[in-house]
């Protein structure tokens, strides 16, 4: 079996666990059978209720690139190339209000990806700012800053040393841990 799609992870996680509660319940003490009979039968609505939600909410999460015989469909269905034009044009629009916009195709992409680039990087520092700003007492690591920010721990750390350098922000170790907080 293929598995190409969150759909087909979903249908086997839910079958899975299904077969093994069945097996389950005849090892469980007989007062305890009854409340897991319960969990059993309700699991499975719970599933579905989720898969639908999704389903209405949001439909375009439940397939895969694969799924889509041009996978250009897959970036119209999820709206990434209009993110990218709309983070392209605002690019452009700073870079002709700078007058930035000299010389061929080839240096002016490297441009266009070097703004975007540091458009990107300016809007995890401030995010990465303004959460340590509003926590002026407590000192994080870049996983946790990560994890609470939504951000890859990666991007995280490159901000934390970019604030640091520009002595925004300090680091000092907490064990063997290291760890940021605002300049005070």
């Amino acid at each position: 079996m293929k598995v190409s799609n969150p759909l087909t992870i979903v249908a086997i996680f839910a079958g899975t666990a299904e077969t093994f509660a069945t097996a389950a319940l005849v090892a469980l003490p007989e007062p305890m059978q009854a409340k897991f009979i319960y969990f059993v039968m309700l699991f499975p609505v719970l599933i579905v209720t989720c898969f639908f939600l999704t389903l209405v909410f949001k439909p375009q999460s439940l397939y895969a690139p694969s799924d889509f015989s041009n996978e250009e469909h897959f970036l119209d269905a999820n709206k990434l190339k209009q993110v990218v034009s709309k983070e392209t044009e605002s690019v452009l629009k700073e870079a002709i209000e700078n007058n930035m916009l000299t010389g061929d195709v080839k240096s002016l992409s490297e441009k266009v990806a070097n703004l975007t680039l540091q458009n990107l990087e300016a809007s995890v520092d401030k995010k990465v700012l303004d959460y340590l700003t509003q926590h002026p007492n407590q000192a994080f690591e870049n996983r946790v800053l990560g994890h609470i920010l939504q951000d890859h721990k990666r991007s995280i750390l490159e901000s934390l040393i970019r604030l640091e350098h520009n002595g925004q922000i300090v680091s000092g170790m907490d064990g063997e841990v290291k760890v940021w907080q605002i300049k005070t």
